[in-house]
């Protein structure tokens, strides 16, 4: 849409609009105004010879004559960080329109290589599941983007990627066309031979010098302390130049005694590699985290934060310390951390993305260490090498094993791996067969992952698996899972994204299962009554964008679940529930007991969220008689997003929940005639109200005549950053001017169609009705940085205080009248509609 609004633009010989923008610019489009995230020393963190070789690519890329720039190292050299730096230098400096970047790896996934190009242009790829289908959206949207320049780094190819079935529009021959490509690889020959690249640069190691730089940065003025200067130069000469060894070894010795120095001096012989990752590996605080970094390593670190869990849960790795699955999730969240500020694993702390470098996975994979109570013996599947490659007697010594797809065309009919305990197996095949007899000799197995396959019905062994503990059938075409029911110590299941339809009554049996994982299974339209209610050590439940057909709990015969089932789940922490007709629902729910929680009451929600909350409440009021409900109201004190439609007989929102709301962040309400306040103090004392709220949005609110009325404390309002309205006829400014504190404080103000509104802050005369908030003096500061209004017949001024000036808040004044267009450098303002033209 926004290419043809652009299109239309060009067209216009008197238009209006001096700018088309992306509502929210998407992370690849390059914009005056994109973020670099660049260090606060700037250039002076950069050593010289990456700035050398940052300014040769540089020139390379902005070459017309060059269409595919490779560079190429040993792994840990710093290639990914050097492909930092130049997607930094190119949006500083506006070189490309757009740059996409994303992580190849040893066993690349399409899937995922095509998810994050198409992230950076902002291009959604949802709705198409194949990668033929993604391929061809990605390159039309490329193609389409043909006057644009450009750039997309490919990062860590170990091989030919061909780039048609990526999408990235070339050649027959792979010859790309229409933009310039960036790659890495440890491998020259990859670059120039099954790349073809035009020009390639090699990434060496560091020189003594530098290395000892980037060394004394981390290790700080440890270096210059006499016990430890003269061991410095020895150290770093070991590390061989790769700044990934140097900055792990020096963050490992920053807080290290002299004997901690010595020893990593004397065990550094042998490979550099090797030995400074076990350094790191048995500095760690104890077995568990160990544990967590081999498995970690089964798939370079990739993992969501919930299959980590899932996997350390299955495993037992946090059995001894917590009782519950949140628990153990914060406990995961923190050893995570623990490995990154080894080194051992590579991200942000957010652990929003995860890896490890592929040098860290082949040590921990040729590691025989002790692991959850045995030997740590990991077989890792790649390209043309996997099961007939391996011997049996390496087979029967594996606990571990993973195949993140790596093209499995067969599967041998009886895998013999008796000491089995974790096997990952991710294909993209819908016509892999799993032979019946494939478990048969994995009595010990713990954790089983099966992601992207294709089953009429389990396979006849999985009753062999009577150790299972985790399960993930994601991305499986499914149909019958009657055979579930044999595993009776399952306690975590996922079915993410399955085309699943039913849960037969046998799933009642799983009467250990902690965790249940149903999300966007589209097609699940049955699950069959009792099975839940069966269910009572559940403690996580994930019913997001999939069944909700609930059945009232007097209907019958009933053929499906009743939300009166969930009266028996009294572990219940954490659901992710829609339940479209409120007429259905039981009475004392424990609902109001959950944790975490997405529950969407009512037929006019979907699944969309704007905000990351782990509490939030959706719901349409039909009936007065919901808010009066035990579980509603103990929600209403804990939800950090809430969205209320059809709201009767209610004047102030303030009011609806008896205790206050605590920790509401985010509040929505729409579609609501009854309401005229958001909150209404009608007492002489002070109330205080929406101390934590962020953002604030009212739509086709037909009676609403104020945000806020009365007398309100200092803290009311205080973090609030946001507030759109739309269609709230009666409303006349947005704020009195009494108020003037919380306005001060508004990043984001978008107002349309409110057909009374006149004034963003009201002036003395018009706050006629004397509503009052305690004064800040010390708040000057505007952090106003986007302003739409948007069809206002009745605007006349901004903030009328003296004549028809506005004041801006460091005592200047800008004296117009609307409907002139009103300018500030460093704010985005769209006034739209016939008054503004």
């Amino acid at each position: 849409m926004t290419q043809v609004i652009q299109g239309l633009h060009k067209e216009s010989k008197n238009s209006i609009f001096q700018k088309v923008y992306y509502e929210n610019t998407p992370i690849g489009i390059v914009t005056a105004t994109t973020s670099t995230g660049r260090s606060a020393n700037g250039k002076e963190d950069v050593l010289e010879s990456r700035a050398s070789i940052t300014e040769d690519v540089i020139k390379a890329i902005i070459d017309d004559k060059v269409r595919v720039i490779g560079v190429y190292g040993p792994g840990g050299v710093g290639k990914s960080k050097l492909m930092e730096d130049v997607e930094r230098r190119v949006k500083e400096e506006q070189l490309f329109d757009v740059v996409a970047t994303t992580n190849v790896s040893r066993n690349p996934d399409l899937k995922t290589i095509q998810a994050e190009i198409a992230y950076a242009l902002g291009l959604k790829l949802v709705n198409e599941e194949t990668t033929r289908g993604r391929a061809d959206i990605l390159c039309k949207r490329l193609e389409e983007d043909c006057e644009k320049k450009i750039l997309i780094i490919l990062d860590n190819l170990w091989t030919k990627l061909e780039l048609k079935e990526v999408g990235i529009p070339c050649a027959y021959d792979n010859k790309v066309r229409g933009c310039k490509l960036l790659l890495t690889s440890r491998y020259r020959h990859v670059l120039y031979i099954e790349m073809g690249s035009d020009q390639e640069f090699r990434l060496n190691e560091l020189e003594h010098g530098e290395a000892r730089i980037l060394f004394e940065r981390t290790v700080g003025d440890k270096v210059n302390d006499p016990e430890f200067k003269n061991l410095v130069d020895r150290v770093v000469e070991n590390c061989g130049g790769l700044p990934l060894l140097i900055l792990s070894m020096a963050k490992r010795l920053k807080r290290g005694d002299l004997a901690e120095w010595r020893n990593a001096l004397t065990n550094i012989e042998g490979s550099r590699v090797k030995s400074i990752v076990e350094l790191n590996y048995n500095d760690l605080e104890d077995e568990r985290i160990r544990s967590l970094f081999l498995i970690c390593a089964l798939d370079s670190g990739r993992s969501s934060i919930r299959d980590t869990l899932v996997y350390c849960m299955g495993l037992g790795l946090f059995k001894a310390i917590s009782k519950t699955i949140e628990n153990a999730r914060d406990r995961l969240i923190i050893d995570l951390r623990c490995l990154l500020n080894s080194s051992l694993l590579l991200g942000s702390y957010d652990l929003k993305k995860l890896r490890m470098h592929d040098l860290l996975v082949d040590v921990a994979i040729s590691m025989h260490d002790k692991f959850i109570d045995t030997e740590w013996n990991a077989l890792i599947g790649k390209k043309d090498f996997g099961f007939k490659e391996w011997s049996k007697y390496d087979l029967k010594k594996c606990t571990a094993m993973s195949f993140h797809y790596v093209g499995i065309a067969e599967l041998p009919k009886q895998l013999d791996c008796p000491n089995m305990r974790i096997l990952l197996l991710f294909e993209n095949n819908p016509f892999l067969e799993m032979p019946d007899s494939f478990f048969e000799s994995m009595e010990k197995l713990q954790v089983l992952d099966l992601t992207g396959l294709s089953f009429t019905s389990l396979p006849l062994s999985i009753e062999f698996l009577a150790n299972l503990s985790s399960l993930c059938l994601d991305r499986c075409h499914l149909k019958d899972v009657t055979a579930l029911r044999k595993l009776k110590g399952l306690q975590f299941l996922s079915f993410l994204k399955s085309t699943i339809a039913r849960l037969p009554k046998e799933m009642g049996e799983l009467i250990e299962l902690r965790f249940l994982d149903l999300r966007d299974c589209t097609k699940l339209k049955v699950i069959e009554p009792g099975v839940l209610e069966s269910l009572v050590n559940l403690e996580e439940l994930y019913m997001q964008n999939s069944f909700d057909q609930w059945e009232a709990e007097d209907e019958t015969p009933r053929s499906n679940a009743s939300l009166a089932e969930f009266k028996n789940m009294n572990k219940l922490s954490t659901l992710y529930i829609a339940i479209p007709h409120p007429a259905n629902l039981s009475r004392d729910l424990p609902f109001g007991k959950l944790y975490k929680y997405k529950i969407l009451m009512g037929d006019v929600w979907d699944w969309s969220v704007e905000y990351e909350e782990s509490r939030t409440l959706k719901l349409k009021l039909d009936s007065g008689n919901l808010l009066h409900e035990e579980w509603v109201q103990r929600c209403l004190q804990r939800t950090q997003d809430l969205h209320l439609a059809g709201l009767r007989d209610n004047h102030s929102i303030h009011d609806l929940c008896s205790e206050g709301f605590r920790e509401l962040k985010h509040l929505h309400i729409r579609n609501s005639p009854s309401l005229q306040y958001v909150v209404h103090s009608t007492e002489d004392i002070q109330c205080t109200a929406f101390t934590r709220l962020e953002s604030l949005f009212l739509e086709n609110l037909n009676n609403l005549e104020k945000i806020c009325g009365g007398h309100l404390a200092l803290e009311s309002f205080s973090k609030l950053k946001i507030v759109k309205l739309d269609n709230c006829s009666q409303i006349k400014h947005l704020f009195p001017s009494s108020m003037m504190r919380i306005f001060l404080q508004l990043e984001d103000i978008e107002i349309s169609r409110c057909h009374l509104m006149k004034q963003i802050i009201a002036d003395v005369e018009a706050d006629e009705d004397g509503d009052e908030i305690d004064a800040d003096p010390k708040v000057k500061s505007w952090n106003l940085r986007r302003l739409i209004l948007q069809n206002l017949p009745e605007m006349t001024s901004f903030y009328k205080a003296m004549g028809h000036s506005v004041v801006l808040f460091n005592k200047q004044q800008v004296n117009f009248m609307f409907p002139k267009m009103v300018v500030f450098s460093s704010i985005e303002i769209i006034l739209i509609g016939e008054n503004f033209l």
